[in-house]
């Protein structure tokens, strides 16, 4: 803690495997491939429909895997 009352806390060199954004675009790719979209102006819809299979309890799994929720 420092003079003004702050704490500081440590934090490791940045790793994917800790980052539940990085789970969330594997999984978004995953899904964009199987659609296999090959024209430009069918992506912005192929996204809509990835987006729209990520549930809540995807999000709360990989907080949970990179070590955010207990």
């Amino acid at each position: 803690m420092d003079k003004a009352g702050i704490h500081y806390a440590y934090l490791p060199p940045y790793s994917p495997d800790l980052n539940p954004i990085e789970k969330m675009w594997s999984k978004m790719k995953a899904i964009l491939r199987k659609q296999k979209v090959r024209v430009a102006s069918e992506l912005p819809e192929a996204v809509k429909k990835a987006l729209e299979m990520i549930r809540h309890t995807d999000c709360e799994g990989w907080f949970h895997a990179c070590g955010y929720m207990h």
